[in-house]
């Protein structure tokens, strides 16, 4: 890898590390650093970016914001070894108290940053803290999650989430019946700008690598409730999110990595010998959930971008 920057002596007094991974953005990192760099000049915080050998021109952009802000970290990887490595390298390089793992193609409003980070820092008691993220045209992206369960996933593969969109039982995963409107205690918000405690993310050793696109999110979300930490959903503070410009340039690799990563969860955090029979049932539905998924792929134009969703 190669450093463009190297940190300044590290100030123990910065509230803030920023973390961004990028991966062929160049269309959108220019403005989502803009947009950052306007809402941290009011905080002490730093700006440290990773990029995963991008070949579209995203290093040329990487280049020219570190000519005009020498103060960003930006580091150069030779290979693409995925999200989860690339922000913990950041995290390595991080000396905030705490820590925004934030998407390249968002763009930050005023007041969202500073006032997440107020939210943090007020309750001991909260690990992270999340933004409502909406579409560029300003519809409000559902993002929120609970922590899945064997029934979701068979529930999907029934159809019957779909059947049911809004119900709590049978679309209890993806929070159909939730208010994306209201501030609430959530399982797990989306990674795509997620505000972290330092002390508990780095005790976590940040992400799992395990987990190298997919599912890092949900995982570390269940790490720190797992540690006795509240996570909470704060919409009153917003970020645009593009969604899907990352992964939607190798759909077929990105789908199969979902469904991977999927598993894994159920791997990892259902490990008694009495949950094995239905870890093999979800094995099984998530590899014949995966095939019209890739025979879609070629078919038709999706209607949306791949998420954060597997099915």
């Amino acid at each position: 890898m190669e450093d463009m920057h190297n940190s300044s002596e590290a100030d123990p007094q910065l509230q803030l590390s920023v973390l961004i991974v990028t991966y062929n953005s160049r269309t959108s990192i220019q403005a989502c650093v803009s947009s950052l760099l306007q809402e941290l000049s009011s905080i002490r915080a730093e700006l440290i970016i990773v990029d995963n050998n991008s070949t579209d021109g995203t290093q040329d952009e990487l280049t020219k914001i570190a000519a005009t802000n020498p103060s960003v970290v930006i580091q150069l990887n030779k290979k693409n070894r995925g999200f989860a490595v690339g922000n913990n390298q950041a995290l390595h390089l991080a000396t905030g108290e705490h820590i925004l793992i934030l998407n390249p193609d968002t763009q930050v409003l005023p007041g969202s940053v500073t006032g997440l980070l107020q939210a943090l820092s007020q309750n001991e008691t909260t690990g992270a803290v999340a933004p409502q993220l909406k579409f560029p045209d300003g519809r409000i992206q559902k993002t929120c999650r609970r922590f899945p369960k064997y029934r979701d996933v068979i529930f999907h593969s029934l159809g019957l989430a779909q059947l049911f969109p809004q119900s709590q039982f049978f679309n209890g995963w993806k929070m159909g019946d939730f208010d994306h409107t209201s501030k609430q205690e959530v399982d797990q918000p989306a990674g795509a700008a997620l505000l972290v405690r330092g002390s508990l993310i780095r005790d976590l050793q940040g992400f799992d690598l395990s987990f190298p696109m997919f599912f890092n999110d949900v995982d570390l979300c269940r790490r720190i409730k797992d540690s006795g930490y509240e996570v909470w959903y704060l919409p009153k503070f917003q970020v645009i999110h593009e969604g899907g410009a990352s992964v939607k340039q190798a759909r077929v690799k990105m789908v199969i990595s979902s469904h991977l990563s999927f598993f894994r969860y159920f791997e990892k955090h259902f490990t008694r010998l009495h949950h094995q029979p239905m870890n093999f049932l979800i094995a099984f539905l998530l590899y014949l959930s995966l095939i019209p998924r890739i025979l879609a792929l070629f078919s038709m134009k999706p209607k949306r971008e791949i998420s954060r969703d597997t099915l």
